[in-house]
C-alpha cells in the first residue's frame, strides 16, 4: 500500500473546485448557461481563494512551504518538472483570479481578456490536479491519461455546484422570465458533465480490472469496487455523488419547464456532487498499490 495523505486530497479537490467555478462565471458571463443565469459572480470570488488553500495544503505536505521556504523558490527553475509547470499554471490562476474577483466585487465586468486567460489557467489547474497523480509510473492506477479527463470532467461538475450553491446565497435578484431557461440549461450541461464522469469512471475500473495496466492496478480497482475502499466509493461516490443528481436532473427536467426547482432540491443535489467529488479524490489517491 502506498498513498498521499488528506492535504493533497483536499488539494486535489479545492484545485478542481476552484478551476471549474471559474469556468462557470466564465461561461455563464458569456451567455452560454442562458440569457439571466445567475452564476456569472459568484464563480470568480470562489476560485482564487479555493486555489491558495489547496496551494498551500500541497506545499505543506511536501515540506517546501514554511519549513523550506526557498525549496519553492527553487521549483520555481526546474523546468524540466511536471510539478513546476503547475506551480507556474497555479501562481498566474491565483492572480487572475483574485483580479477577476476584484473587477467582480466594484460591479463591474471582467474584461474578456483577462476572463481568456483565467479559463484557459482554469483548464490547465483542472488537468494538472490529474496530471500530478498520472505521472506517478510506480502507482499504475493512476498512470493513465484518463486520470486527466476525470479530473477536468470533475472540475467542472464540482465548480458549477459550488458555484450555484454559492449563488444561492449571495445573488438576491428577483425572478425573470428568463430564469426557468437558464436553470434548466444549466442542469441539461450538469446532467451531461455527470454522465461523461461515470462513463470515464468506468472505462479507468475496466482497463484495471481486466489486467490491462497489470495486476498492481487490478488490485487497486478491486480495493475499490470490492475491498476495503467499496463503501465510500459505491455510496459516496456512485450512489450520493452520480447517481442522485442525475436522477435528479432527468425527473425534474419536465416540471422546471414549469417553475424553478425548490430551494431544498438544488442545495441538496449541490452538495450531493461535492460530496462525491471530494470522495472520489479520496479513494482514488488512498487506493494506490505501489510497484516498487
Amino acid at each position: 500500500m502506498y498513498h498521499w495523505g488528506w492535504k493533497i486530497i483536499i488539494y486535489l479537490f479545492l484545485g478542481g473546485l476552484g478551476a471549474g467555478a471559474y469556468l462557470t462565471s466564465f461561461a455563464a458571463q458569456k451567455g452560454w448557461l442562458g440569457e439571466n443565469s445567475k452564476l456569472d459572480r459568484a464563480g470568480y470570488f470562489l476560485s482564487g481563494p479555493c486555489i491558495v488553500i489547496g496551494s498551500l495544503l500541497l506545499f505543506l505536505d511536501l515540506g517546501i512551504a514554511f519549513s523550506d521556504p526557498l525549496g519553492v523558490l527553487r521549483m520555481f527553475a526546474n523546468i524540466h518538472s511536471v510539478m513546476t509547470w503547475g506551480i507556474y499554471i497555479l501562481s498566474l490562476f491565483i492572480l487572475v483570479g483574485f483580479l477577476s474577483a476584484y473587477y467582480t466585487w466594484k460591479n463591474r465586468k471582467v474584461p474578456s481578456m483577462l476572463s481568456l486567460l483565467g479559463a484557459i489557467l482554469a483548464l490547465g489547474t483542472g488537468a494538472y490536479t490529474g496530471v500530478l497523480l498520472a505521472v506517478v509510473t510506480s502507482v499504475p492506477f493512476w498512470n493513465t491519461f484518463l486520470l486527466p479527463i476525470l479530473f477536468v470532467v470533475s472540475a467542472l461538475s464540482t465548480g458549477l455546484a459550488a458555484t450555484a450553491l454559492c449563488a444561492h446565497f449571495l445573488e438576491k435578484k428577483a425572478e425573470q422570465a428568463g430564469d426557468r431557461q437558464s436553470e434548466a440549461k444549466t442542469n441539461k450541461i450538469h446532467q451531461v458533465l455527470l454522465g461523461l464522469e461515470a462513463i470515464l469512471i468506468m472505462m479507468l475500473l475496466a482497463f484495471a480490472l481486466t489486467g490491462a495496466k497489470g495486476t498492481d492496478a487490478a488490485a487497486s480497482a478491486q480495493m475499490l469496487t470490492s475491498g476495503s475502499l467499496a463503501l465510500p466509493f459505491w455510496l459516496l461516490v456512485v450512489a450520493i455523488g452520480l447517481v442522485f443528481p442525475l436522477a435528479y436532473y432527468i425527473v425534474s427536467a419536465k416540471e422546471q419547464k414549469r417553475r424553478l426547482a425548490s430551494f431544498f432540491n438544488v442545495i441538496s443535489t449541490d452538495f450531493a456532487v461535492l460530496i462525491g467529488g471530494l470522495t472520489l479524490r479520496a479513494t482514488i489517491v488512498l487506493c494506490a498499490v505501489r510497484v516498487f
